[in-house]
């Protein structure tokens, strides 16, 4: 963390640490030095929830006291040149020019939403926290560092909706990407008609079959004007225009035909995996409507598999049990997508029927070299075969990758080494 020499009006009396107008002041000379170094500003607002609560149980001022413990434990993840303040009364902001990315400053936040799950101690009594996180990342023409704290701040309200431990990012954006935003909005509806929207299907390479026993499905979109988009951009676009229930059943369909193929085919023994926001998962008609299609579609007693993404765990947990059980009396499988980056502890595996980990591709990265990493991912596997739990491994690219996994046992892949993502014909003739 920075060290900084802080006037009297600077300082949070409580934390030693610099004020909101310290950040404020510090945020305009970052964002006017961003074009000279070209370095991204990126700003994490936090809010813990609630600790003022914990004062009519156990005193007055424990939460004055976490706070301090708070202060010190995100200290610790930060680098020499960050800057944490206390910028409200339960809220720090964090300025940082080390996070190159949206998807750097997510790895991060979600390691402030890990350290969270440890207990604080005031003595002799045990605490767990929670948090919002809302991210601004700066563009190149922003310039004003109010705007930027209140923007991360409004975006952290929005998301607090949401439920406990969530982040949540505001993207910066010039007019004509807004533009471009706005006309691939009013476009969506149409695309998933005219055929614009199509799939591809990434196979899953089984190690004990010595073959491919599944796929995941991937949504694709081909633009007249802009090209190829890409999910990361159209998928969250759907979920806000509310187009994603339509693409999810778009999909539940697609899978359909596929499953009458490989009938046709004779191909036997092969699931597919369809990806299902949580916007969808948590809405109130889902499961009727997921009974309507399996019915309807021709995919009772076929090998469906609902992915969901490590962080859906953090919504209503009950009400998620209930919904993941539900689809489970359904003879579908629910794969836990993305998992080691933050979100599921051993209790939510314990809890949820989950029957498929898809262990995160950070994982294989330079497996061969850290032992350290090897003992996590032994241990992810035993856990996972302990509670009855397959385990698909991602990203797995070279072949040095492929035999370091193959020693922790009978695990399934999915990378570019077996399959990038195909059209259907393509991965037909491949399983004959």
């Amino acid at each position: 963390m920075e060290k900084i020499s802080l006037q009297t009006t600077q300082i949070d009396s409580l934390t030693n640490l610099p004020n909101r107008t310290y950040v404020i002041e510090s945020l305009e000379k970052k964002l006017s030095s961003t074009k000279e170094n070209k370095k991204l500003t990126t700003l994490l607002f936090i809010e813990f929830d609630d600790l003022a609560r914990f004062n009519e149980t156990f005193g007055f001022d424990i939460d004055d006291k976490l706070i301090v413990q708070l202060s010190h434990k995100i200290a610790s993840l930060l680098e020499i040149d960050d800057i944490l303040a206390r910028v409200g009364n339960e809220q720090f902001a964090i300025v940082s020019q080390n996070l190159h990315s949206e998807e750097s400053a997510e790895i991060f936040a979600k390691r402030i939403i890990t350290a969270l799950y440890e207990p604080f101690f005031v003595d002799p009594n045990m605490f767990y926290i929670s948090a919002s996180i809302g991210i601004s990342l700066s563009s190149a023409n922003e310039n004003n560092g109010y705007r930027l704290l209140k923007t991360a701040e409004n975006t952290m309200r929005k998301v607090q909706k949401d439920g406990k431990n969530h982040i949540a990012f505001t993207r910066h954006k010039d007019p004509s990407s807004l533009k471009k935003s706005i006309r691939l909005m009013e476009d969506l509806p149409a695309a998933l008609e005219n055929g614009e929207i199509y799939f591809v299907y990434q196979g899953q390479y089984s190690h004990d079959k010595q073959r491919f026993d599944g796929a995941e499905l991937l949504s694709r979109w081909q633009h007249p004007k802009y090209g190829e988009i890409s999910p990361e951009i159209f998928i969250p676009i759907a979920e806000q225009s509310g187009m994603i229930g339509p693409l999810t059943i778009k999909a539940l369909i697609e899978s359909s035909k596929m499953f009458a193929h490989l009938d046709a085919a004779g191909v036997k023994d092969f699931s597919i995996s369809v990806n299902i926001s949580s916007v969808v998962l948590m809405a109130s008609d889902f499961i009727d409507t997921v009974q309507f299609v399996r019915s309807n579609y021709n995919l009772v007693g076929k090998k469906l598999n609902f992915e969901i993404m490590e962080e859906t765990l953090t919504q209503n947990i009950d009400n998620l049990v209930q919904i993941l059980e539900k689809i489970r009396k359904m003879d579908i499988g629910i794969e836990l997508d993305d998992y080691g980056t933050g979100y599921a502890s051993l209790k939510y595996l314990a809890l949820l029927p989950i029957t498929t980990l898809k262990v995160d591709k950070s994982y294989v990265r330079d497996l061969e070299k850290d032992t350290k990493r090897q003992a996590l991912f032994q241990a992810i596997v035993d856990m996972s075969h302990a509670l009855d739990i397959e385990v698909i491994v991602e990203g797995v690219e070279t072949v040095l990758e492929d035999d370091i996994v193959k020693k922790f046992g009978c695990i399934t892949v999915q990378g570019y080494l077996y399959s990038k993502p195909m059209k259907f014909n393509t991965l037909l003739n491949t399983l004959k």
